[in-house]
């Protein structure tokens, strides 16, 4: 599986070139402790042999154009005497896909995805992240979570006619279910858990009686509006009978 991953590289063109190396750390550095600003991205890879702030500031304004980052908020910084608002970075679903292909970060999801505010589940309705990472953790121990990670990874990696760059991130979704689709050991994960341990996750059974409440009052509203058009044609009917 791992070597299958490795030749799915060509997908994510951030990885290719020059610069792979460099956007390699950044990523990884911002997937555990994002959002950060640029110098701080800095000071965390001089260790690890990046020597040129400017390095850092290009990859990152590169990798923000290029839809794997964004800017997540502001931070207030000193610059001499003076005070500073400075961006701060965080992980897109496309940055978040590309740092899986590392095996630091495919090890630990959950920390990743709670490290990183943009990375949101925004489905029909919106999931609060808490609740999923809560829900995925009460299920399954890192190692198979990396499993199952690794897999969707390939079917979705494998799914894309393009690379992830030319795929716009809203349309992720859609190539990531016929991956599902493709993943059956998916499916053997799940059975034998005991779900009714999720009911025990502060906050998910309000979260789901807000969903069900919001749906009814959607439907009401629906069913209401449906009577008037009905009403509304049942007068036009009668008004066209011929009088007897």
């Amino acid at each position: 599986m791992h070597l299958e991953l490795e030749g799915m590289k060509t997908k994510i063109p951030v990885f290719r070139g020059r610069d792979a190396g460099n956007n390699k750390l950044i990523l990884e550095v911002i997937a555990f402790g994002g959002p950060l600003i640029k110098y701080d991205v800095f000071k965390s890879l001089k260790s690890r042999g990046v020597k040129h702030y400017p390095t850092v500031s290009r990859r990152i304004d590169n990798l923000k154009k290029r839809g794997y980052l964004a800017v997540a908020g502001k931070k207030t910084i000193n610059i001499g005497r003076r005070k500073e608002k400075s961006p701060t970075y965080a992980l897109t679903w496309r940055g978040f896909i590309a740092s899986l292909m590392m095996s630091p970060v495919i090890k630990d999801v959950p920390r990743v995805l709670e490290c990183n505010p943009l990375l949101k589940f925004n489905l029909p309705f919106q999931v609060p992240k808490e609740i999923v990472i809560d829900a995925v953790k009460e299920l399954f121990s890192l190692k198979e979570l990396e499993t199952i990670t690794r897999t969707l990874l390939i079917g979705f990696l494998r799914a894309l006619p393009r690379n992830i760059e030319l795929i716009e991130q809203e349309k992720y979704l859609a190539y990531l279910v016929p991956g599902m689709m493709e993943t059956p050991e998916i499916r053997e994960k799940f059975e034998g858990k005991d779900l009714r341990r999720l009911m025990q996750i502060p906050g998910l059974l309000e979260w789901i009686l807000d969903l069900v409440t919001t749906y009814e009052e959607q439907l009401v509203e629906a069913v209401k509006s449906i009577q008037i058009v009905k009403q509304g044609l049942s007068k036009y009917v009668e008004s066209q009978k011929p009088i007897a």
